[in-house]
């Protein structure tokens, strides 16, 4: 059962203070109390509960301001109600009449807050406190300016409508340019992959150019002379043999790390051969094309890792799709490697960050020449 409460904002001379005075205008939390829709949200809360069965739940702004409280500072949920107990100014924003210093709930109660504001709920929310804050900034702005205004006595004014835009930017800024500057202050940006190997990344680089054979194969009826004998599934059961071990040894990877690279370097001589009997990739969709191109790296630096004393090369491919994604060294306790995108790069993010054309259609690999070399 849900019974609605009285929404309207106690001023804070109204709020009862035992130990004298009153709250300061000025704090974040009496602020922050302006801005929240506090009656929209009733109207999509209450809803939840039946008008007269079941006990009373607990108010919405008691609920979703506990849950802000808790995520602004990062509380633990007992935590949080041990706050709210102690602080006057945080009672004033979950809309006490007065300081209380009993428990306003059991802390079990913040499982069932989170329950009850779905992801919709809360854009709704941010966009209305978003939408508050500008008005109330271009309204302070213009009661200052209409102060000045007073103070000179000219009483002359433009007649303009003061706007947030006339605020923030300068008179000369072009129109239609964003105006402000981002700062990141992040050396590493993390990409949520899986745990990168060599042995699983040319597995999936060669399941990946088998797909792009087939593909190739559909166009004329003449191209499946080009399709590669071995057995997929005993291709793949290689790969399980070893990956499928808790503690492998090195010399097991690294005679299944020689077979994989086997099976893909025969892929990409296949589709060498369908692109000279005329196959055509522009047909392919566009991150099939790409992803060919990642496989063609992948064979380069794991053919140079597996002949080579080194583990390391420049560039290094962790994944096919997130080309950009780079193992940085980070030295910490818990994960000596991360992978993401350095800072740095993020401006290219939206490309990938390995030398290649990714213009692979207009490339020179469709004039024939070998999908292995197609490299700037």
């Amino acid at each position: 059962m849900y019974r609605k409460q009285h929404i309207g904002q106690l001023s804070i001379e109204d709020f009862h203070v035992p130990f004298g005075g009153t709250l300061d205008p000025g704090n974040r939390w009496v602020l922050l109390a302006e801005l929240i829709p506090w009656q929209e949200m009733e109207e999509a809360y209450a809803p939840q509960f039946s008008i007269n069965v079941g006990a009373p739940a607990k108010p919405v702004r008691l609920a979703f301001g506990s849950l802000y409280i808790k995520q602004r500072l990062g509380l633990t949920d007992e935590e949080t109600v041990l706050q709210i107990q102690e602080n006057a100014y945080m009672q004033f924003f979950l809309g006490f009449s007065g300081y209380s210093s009993k428990v306003p709930f059991d802390p079990s109660m913040i499982v069932h807050f989170r329950k009850r504001f779905s992801d919709d709920d809360l854009r709704r929310i941010n966009e209305v406190v978003v939408q508050r804050g500008k008005e109330m900034l271009v309204e302070a702005a213009a009661s200052q300016c209409h102060d000045d205004e007073d103070s000179n006595g000219d009483g002359s004014g433009s007649g303009d409508q003061l706007s947030l835009d006339g605020l923030i930017k300068p008179a000369d800024w072009p129109e239609g340019k964003n105006c402000g500057t981002l700062s990141i202050d992040a050396s590493c940006a993390p990409a949520d992959i899986t745990y990168p190997t060599d042995l699983k990344l040319l597995n999936e680089a060669r399941v990946s150019t088998e797909k792009v054979i087939d593909e190739l194969c559909k166009q004329s009826t003449g191209f499946g002379v080009h399709r590669p004998r071995y057995d997929r599934g005993k291709a793949r059961a290689c790969f399980l043999n070893v990956a499928k071990q808790k503690k492998p040894r090195w010399r097991r990877i690294k005679a299944a790390v020689r077979k994989q690279l086997s099976y893909l370097q025969r892929n990409l001589e296949y589709i060498d051969a369908l692109i000279a009997a005329a196959a055509s990739l522009s047909a392919l969709k566009e991150h099939w094309w790409q992803k060919l191109l990642a496989c063609s790296e992948l064979f380069r630096q794991q053919t140079i890792l597996l002949h080579s004393k080194t583990r390391s090369i420049p560039d290094r491919l962790v994944s096919l799709v997130q080309r950009w994604v780079r193992p940085i060294v980070r030295g910490k306790a818990r994960a000596a490697v991360e992978f993401g995108a350095l800072a740095r790069r993020a401006s290219a993010c939206g490309r990938s960050a390995f030398r290649f054309r990714m213009d692979f259609p207009s490339c020179t690999a469709s004039a024939g020449m070998p999908i292995t070399k197609v490299m700037t």
